[in-house]
């Protein structure tokens, strides 16, 4: 379970990500979360690290119409 404060990390990085696409990106941060104990500061880290893999690789893809 997240605290406020860890909340509000993940919704200040989701911010930069386009509305659109902040679902498949908390899709993604969510499953590097799974299972793990955070230590202090390492949410931000993890978030920070999904959000350059996630700008990274692009526009998730949401169907065949996005398959270029």
């Amino acid at each position: 379970m997240l605290s406020d404060a860890q909340r509000e990390q993940i919704q200040d990085i989701a911010r930069l990500i386009p509305e659109d696409e902040r679902q498949a990106f908390l899709g993604m941060l969510s499953h590097e979360l799974r299972g793990r104990e955070l230590a202090d500061g390492e949410l931000r880290r993890i978030a920070e690290r999904a959000w350059r893999d996630f700008l990274r690789h692009g526009r998730a893809i949401h169907g065949p119409e996005d398959v270029a």
